[in-house]
């Protein structure tokens, strides 16, 4: 529908005069504007001129649509008035809870993280991981999760579209692993595997930079960072992604499309959806391709992170491996 062309008062009711595209679409229209085609209708006939006339049974071209003011009024509030999804200024903090299913396997994590956007950056804290709903107690898994821990705080600058600029505290957490967490993990896990992973998660702490890939293939930060602030123009555009799938140890690409929707949501959010398709490559020649369906949820004032839902797949060997995704805001501090 076009832009709004007059308004006036009338004896009956005070409408509004749009400009049409095209051949009308009544059925969307009435969606649009919470009428029936009836009322809708009839209050075009009302207030047209007798050229202008429609009839239900045969709607035809007509330049202009007469639509109720009131009506005219609640559908602009729901509407963005700017395609440009613009990246937080303000500080806040958040807590999210964050739910990763991987299947075939059927594991499934959850934890919580702390997000505390400052003006020049952004700090995170993850509390403790649960896998299938249980806590850690395998030995390795003990010690990754020991090992995680001295990244929090982590501090992000981010770059004008999300994504990750640049670490800020690197010393912080190389100072945190060398004077507090490696000599007890050294201490406390005593063997050959053991050794093997300490010595390259000391290689890692001692010049994170070198490790920033590590963060591109954790799921989390690849869509909590997603460029995702940006310009859509007509509410779309097309990019690449590269998704890292840890059970195959392999990256999936996708031609994607992001598709702002033009109203805000029921809860009053600014909503983007992405979706794609895999590309064919040397792993899945002749055979299926993976999909990419997600769903971000901002806040209509600042902007932030609400929640992010979806689904990411690729196929091996015939098979579907599928990420499912949640992280959203949460209201308290309890347990998920």
């Amino acid at each position: 529908m076009g832009t709004v062309i007059n308004m006036k008062d009338s004896a009956t009711k005070e409408y509004i005069k749009l400009k049409t595209e095209g051949i009308l679409n009544l059925e969307a229209l009435c969606d649009e504007y919470g009428m029936t085609a009836e009322e809708l209708v009839g209050f075009h006939n009302t207030h047209c001129s007798i050229s202008e006339l429609l009839n239900l049974s045969l709607p035809k071209y007509v330049e202009y649509i007469y639509i109720p003011a009131d009506k005219f009024k609640i559908r602009d509030s729901r509407l963005l008035k700017n395609t440009v999804l613009e990246i937080p200024t303000g500080s806040g903090k958040k807590v999210y809870g964050v739910i990763i299913k991987f299947l075939p396997k059927n594991l499934q994590i959850h934890y919580k993280i702390n997000v505390r956007r400052t003006h020049s950056y952004i700090e995170l804290n993850k509390e403790k991981t649960y896998v299938n709903n249980q806590g850690i107690d395998k030995i390795i898994e003990q010690l990754f999760e020991k090992a995680e821990q001295v990244l929090y705080p982590l501090q992000i600058a981010t770059n004008s579209n999300g994504s990750i600029q640049k670490l800020l505290n690197k010393e912080d957490i190389a100072h945190r692993w060398k004077t507090e967490c490696f000599p007890e993990l050294k201490e406390y896990y005593q063997s050959e595997t053991t050794d093997r992973i300490l010595g390259q998660l000391d290689q890692a702490y001692t010049d994170i930079d070198l490790k920033k890939d590590l963060f591109s293939r954790n799921i989390f930060y690849k869509l909590f960072f997603l460029p995702v602030y940006k310009g859509y123009p007509n509410f779309s555009r097309k990019d690449f992604l590269q998704i890292y799938f840890s059970s195959l140890s392999r990256n999936a690409g996708y031609t994607i499309e992001y598709s702002l929707n033009k109203e805000y949501t029921r809860g009053n959010k600014i909503a983007l959806t992405i979706t794609g398709t895999e590309e064919e490559d040397g792993f899945n020649r002749n055979s299926s391709k993976g999909r990419i369906d997600l769903l971000y949820k901002f806040e209509r004032e600042t902007r932030e992170i609400f929640s992010v839902n979806g689904t990411l797949s690729t196929f091996e060997k015939g098979e579907e491996y599928i990420i499912e995704f949640q992280a959203y805001e949460q209201k308290n501090s309890q347990s998920i």
